[in-house]
């Protein structure tokens, strides 16, 4: 039964992610290209507004989403929302539900990673491919049919995360009570697990991204021979045309903005009007407001009443964050150097992300059980199991990361300083400067990733270690409250600061390279 429902929340929200993430490419994608300044702005937003999307944890998606439709959410308990029956949890609180809840959530989440990797693919199309296409086909025709197949991998990839993702995470699912594998494993085996539970929980999504890669991998040979044909017989021009603002383009600029508010504005905004909600029962009379004051008083208060949550947060992610980029860097370094290894780095990176959460806090916990000198010291009264347990997902990200680094810098460069300088001296004086913004990218990125893997936290965080999203994660339990609104509201907006400066250095690399 468990295996049924993994399989459907995996169906609806690859579902989900592929409609609003290719839609949205699209209309970001036909914006910016319009040449209007408009339409450049509204593509930035967009692209901006789906970072800010991706570098949210699931336990943030799901405490906006659940101040907004959920049971206790802002919506339900409004005359809009609510049922014409008088029952106060009507209305949204009793779709919003289930598979309705775990779908839609994991869907947007996923939207951005479809629409963030879409939009990447189809601007690596050669510019004598999109003016050819572009003359026979109209730019509606030019996208939809030539850029989108020859992006395929990059959206089967985005395609193929959303899915894993679904199959191994259980923060969202548990809240909403869909008993996939990995929270059936989470409820019932984390304390004794069985090899039979291990295997069941593990091994589906490692089939499906398997054979999902498999598929991918010939995708994107057959896709780059094509490209690179035609690049070889012409440079790389510009896809941009003459100013213009066609019917299309106005519907493009419309579709990006409404997507980009369904995926980031209205959760924000859910979250700050469950800040500031009142609800006065008196007798059979119910009354619903919101109050400036209190959502000010409400937020102000937050960092004085979570204030232990806020600064493990801190120091759980900046440890972290810091220990993958010493790791990824290290992987990548060897990556560059040792071309026999390469494949089985990024499979062993792939692999690491793929393993469900509460089985990597299960073999943390596992391993500081043995009879060695200081083990238990270091469970009971060190955050050294939890780092080590958040790096299954932050060094891979830090690596991957610090990856496109080296790739952006020619190998003559590096070939050169492998001349007169040993391999820790190249690594220091001659890769570290040119290698700093993805080095601090990584380490934003790793650090986001870290702060909000609650699965891992769960089982091995210490006694009395609390941080901003197991705290959401067992507030939410009961229904979002203005607490639990206002908690929420620092960390999205750290996640957004620290995502808008991952933005600006990869574009600011990007725009330094030759």
């Amino acid at each position: 039964m468990s295996l049924l429902l993994t399989i459907q929340l995996m169906v609806v929200a690859v579902a989900i992610a592929t409609v609003v993430g290719v839609v949205g490419a699209w209309a970001a994608t036909t914006a910016s290209e319009s040449g209007s300044r408009l339409g450049r702005f509204v593509g930035g937003v967009f692209f901006l507004s789906m970072v800010i999307c991706a570098a949210c944890p699931m336990i943030l998606h799901a405490a906006a989403w659940e101040a907004t439709a959920g049971k206790f959410g802002w919506l339900p308990l409004t005359q809009v929302g609510a049922s014409q029956t008088g029952s106060p949890y009507g209305g949204l609180g009793g779709v919003f539900r289930g598979l309705v809840a775990c779908g839609w959530i994991h869907g947007l989440f996923g939207g951005s990673l479809v629409a963030l990797a879409t939009w990447h693919g189809t601007r690596k199309v050669p510019g004598a491919i999109i003016l050819q296409s572009r003359l026979e086909l109209g730019p509606l025709g030019s996208w939809w049919r030539v850029r989108l197949p020859l992006a395929f991998p990059w959206l089967g990839t985005a395609m193929l995360a959303t899915a894993t993702l679904a199959a191994t995470e259980m923060t969202v699912v548990d809240l909403y009570g869909y008993r996939t594998l990995a929270d059936r494993f989470y409820l019932q085996y984390v304390v004794d697990p069985t090899a039979n539970a291990i295997l069941q929980t593990t091994a589906f999504p490692l089939l499906i991204a398997g054979m999902g890669m498999t598929s991918l991998f010939s995708r994107l040979s057959s896709s780059q021979s094509v490209q690179s044909s035609v690049e070889s017989q012409s440079e790389r021009v510009s896809a941009n045309s003459e100013p213009s603002f066609s019917a299309v383009v106005w519907i493009a600029v419309c579709v990006a903005v409404l997507i980009s508010a369904l995926l980031v504005a209205i959760p924000i905004l859910g979250i700050i009007v469950k800040a500031g909600h009142e609800v006065v029962v008196s007798g059979a009379d119910r009354s619903v407001n919101w109050s400036a004051s209190r959502f000010v008083q409400n937020v102000l208060s937050a960092p004085t009443t979570f204030h232990a949550e806020y600064r493990w947060t801190l120091a759980l992610a900046g440890i972290t964050g810091l220990v993958a980029v010493c790791g990824g860097w290290v992987l990548a370094a060897c990556w560059r150097t040792k071309l026999r290894f390469r494949t089985t780095i990024d499979l062993l990176t792939i692999v690491m992300v793929l393993v469900p959460g509460p089985i990597v806090g299960l073999a943390v916990v596992r391993l500081f059980q043995f009879e060695l000198p200081g083990f238990r010291t270091l469970y009971h009264q060190t955050l050294v199991p939890t780092v080590i347990g958040l790096l299954m997902r932050a060094l891979p990200v830090a690596y991957w990361i610090i990856r496109a680094g080296y790739h952006n810098i020619g190998d003559e460069v590096l070939n050169a300083a492998s001349l007169d300088a040993t391999r820790w001296q190249r690594l220091w004086w001659i890769e570290r400067p040119l290698l700093m913004r993805s080095l601090t990218a990584a380490f934003l990125a790793a650090a986001m990733v870290a702060s909000g893997d609650v699965p891992v936290m769960l089982p091995v965080i210490p006694p009395g270690v609390t941080t901003v999203g197991t705290r959401l994660f067992e507030q939410l339990h009961s229904g979002a409250r203005y607490q639990e609104a206002a908690l929420a509201f620092w960390y999205v907006l750290g996640i957004t600061l620290l995502a808008v400066v991952s933005c600006r250095l990869s574009l600011d690399r990007r725009a330094r390279m030759p």
